[in-house]
């Protein structure tokens, strides 16, 4: 969804899909692989609106590359998934109890303010 890219998208062929390019092209640059609606979208807010906007894409990207791994063995459970996007929710509604963390490594303390 934050790629504006479908996985039927002529551009992935020969092995290439939707998973394989992000996870390729992200390396924690999310400007690499997300909609460049998204980033206009962000522009004319706050540092702390955009702090939140992008600990809210990184951890999607980051999920949504661990939910779509080849091995199931080695993709998070439904209930880690689901756990991880509720305190995502809560963070991105204004939960100050703590900065956001997930049980996948990413955090709001940890992603540049670049």
């Amino acid at each position: 969804m934050v790629t504006r890219k479908r996985p039927t998208d002529d551009m992935f062929t020969g092995g290439l899909s939707l998973q394989k390019w992000v996870k390729n092209h992200f390396h924690g640059r999310m400007e690499r692989v997300i909609d460049l609606s998204l980033v206009a979208a962000s522009r004319d807010h706050s540092q702390e609106v955009k702090k939140m906007w992008e600990v809210a894409i990184g951890e999607l990207l980051e999920l949504g590359i661990l939910c779509t791994q080849e091995s199931p063995s080695m993709r998070p459970t439904m209930l880690d998934a689901a756990d991880d996007l509720d305190r995502l929710k809560r963070y991105l509604s204004g939960d100050t109890t703590a900065a956001f963390t997930s049980s996948l490594g990413i955090s709001s303390s940890t992603l540049g303010d670049d």
